[in-house]
């Protein structure tokens, strides 16, 4: 019986053995693609980050130079008002 349960089991292991390297190197090759993808994805997070950054930066130049804008504007009108007011006396 020792006989033929190892004709059994030696052929099965046999297989087994020959299929590991395989399912190794397709589990190898699996991470690597899932690595590569992580690392796109990160790199287009930070491309996205830094854009959103970037508009938001924009942005308040925008508002900062609008409002140095109506200031300037407004101390002019002020400046006009004095000077009016000082040719009038």
């Amino acid at each position: 019986m020792r006989i033929h349960w190892a004709a059994i089991v030696l052929p099965d292991c046999l297989l087994l053995a020959a299929c590991q390297p395989a399912e190794v190197e397709n589990i190898q090759a699996r991470a690597e693609n899932t690595a590569q993808a992580l690392e796109n994805r990160a790199h287009e997070l930070e491309a996205e980050a830094e854009n959103v950054t970037d508009a938001a930066a924009d942005t308040l130049d925008n508002q900062a130079e609008m409002l140095a804008n109506q200031a300037d504007a407004l101390r002019a009108v002020g400046d006009n008002r004095s000077e009016a007011a000082g040719n009038t006396h």
